[in-house]
């Protein structure tokens, strides 16, 4: 079976592409990937500020789904709101990014990402993942491990520690990425069409 039906398999998780900011720092010689309690004390706090604000900002949508359209007016006041404080989050995340360790994305999902690197990576190398998703208002810490994709220079990182909220995060933006470029594609072939 081919490496990349492999991956197929043992990853359960959607994938899209996208291009995004990713950090990937190499674990220190000793250095372990902590557990669930280590991880969740060793998260930045502007990781955890973004996690918190995107759920309150997913609770307060299905709350806003239940108002009649009387109430459009106050919801743009929250969404004005919501995306000033996603503005805030986004300057304060920039400090987050470390340009010696920043690759691109080419898809993300899930269970993790892939990327290029013009340097060889060791197979098996275990790294602290900062993963940015700005327009998105998502933003992840977690630690992922290094594989070969099969295409030259092309290498994915597969979480082995990550919170379940930031999994479902991340989820639920590969399914908003994929909703948005199945539009844009619509609209390109009905364009077309009338072209």
């Amino acid at each position: 079976m081919a490496q990349q039906e492999q991956q197929i398999m043992a990853d359960p998780y959607f994938s899209v592409d996208h291009r995004a900011r990713v950090n990937l720092i190499p674990l220190a010689e000793g250095e372990t990937v902590p557990d669930d309690d280590a991880l969740e004390a060793e998260i930045p706090a502007p990781f955890k500020l973004i996690s918190e604000v995107t759920r309150i900002d997913t609770n307060t949508a299905r709350l806003l789904r239940n108002l009649d359209e009387h109430a459009a007016e106050l919801v743009e006041i929250i969404n004005q709101q919501s995306r000033k404080i996603d503005l805030v989050l986004s300057y304060v995340l920039a400090g987050q990014d470390t340009p010696e360790h920043r690759y691109q994305t080419q898809t993300l999902g899930g269970g993790g990402f892939t990327f290029d690197s013009r340097q060889p990576l060791a197979e098996g190398i275990r790294v602290r993942v900062k993963l940015f998703l700005p327009e998105l208002s998502v933003a992840v810490y977690a630690y992922g491990e290094l594989h070969p994709a099969g295409e030259a220079e092309r290498y994915r990182c597969d979480f082995i520690a990550i919170r379940e909220q930031d999994r479902d995060a991340l989820i639920r933006a590969s399914l908003q990425l994929q909703a948005r470029q199945l539009k844009a594609r619509a609209e390109r072939r009905a364009q077309q069409d009338t072209d």
